[in-house]
């Protein structure tokens, strides 16, 4: 591959990534449904034709995010403490303002979506975190390590896992509409303290 074959596939990863970084912080400040590929593009400050090029419609465009999603539950998973991992995924995901990094909860925009109703494309409903038993099968195994190391009092881990998942959705329920500074993060504690 010549150098100019791998600048090209640079250039287009990082306009790729751009664009949907701009979607995110969109689809985060206006909803999915309000936010429109034109939008997307404005903001980019690229043509519409352009961004057709990168996504074919938004919903791909929206699922482009199960990378960083996939990266935000590796790192978790890494963690040596599985207290400490679920702590940090209910921080991240719960975040009601965009913080100084410019970090915005990309799992949080996905699942809101389809908490809104804003995703009925048959195409992806498939790929509903709500329907996927994501408490029991993401959480569960990280409280049978935590129980298993002594940090959790003994029970199902796969039912505390679906029961933290939900209380993690009720709050964003909660504060849907008006995103704001919300104490539930330090309520995370008290709540995982009960398993």
């Amino acid at each position: 591959m010549s150098i100019s074959e791998k600048k090209k596939i640079e250039l287009e990863k990082q306009r790729r990534q751009q664009i949907s970084s701009v979607a995110l912080g969109l689809f985060y400040k206006n909803g999915y449904k309000n936010t429109s590929m034109v939008d997307i593009a404005k903001a980019a400050n690229i043509s519409k034709g352009l961004i057709y090029h990168y996504f074919k419609n938004k919903a791909e465009l929206l699922f482009s995010y199960q990378d960083k999603l996939d990266e935000c539950l590796n790192e978790i998973n890494e963690f040596g403490s599985a207290k400490e991992a679920i702590y940090e995924f209910g921080r991240r995901f719960l975040l009601r303002e965009v913080d100084e990094t410019g970090y915005i909860p990309p799992l949080q925009v996905y699942v809101i979506v389809f908490v809104k109703g804003e995703m009925d494309d048959p195409d992806y409903m498939d790929r509903n975190p709500l329907y996927q038993d994501f408490g029991q099968n993401y959480f569960g195994p990280l409280f049978e390590k935590g129980i298993e190391a002594g940090e959790f009092k003994q029970g199902d881990p796969k039912l505390y896992g679906d029961i933290y998942w939900h209380y993690l959705l009720g709050n964003v329920l909660e504060t849907l509409d008006a995103r704001r500074s919300s104490k539930k993060t330090q309520d995370l504690k008290k709540v995982i303290s009960m398993f």
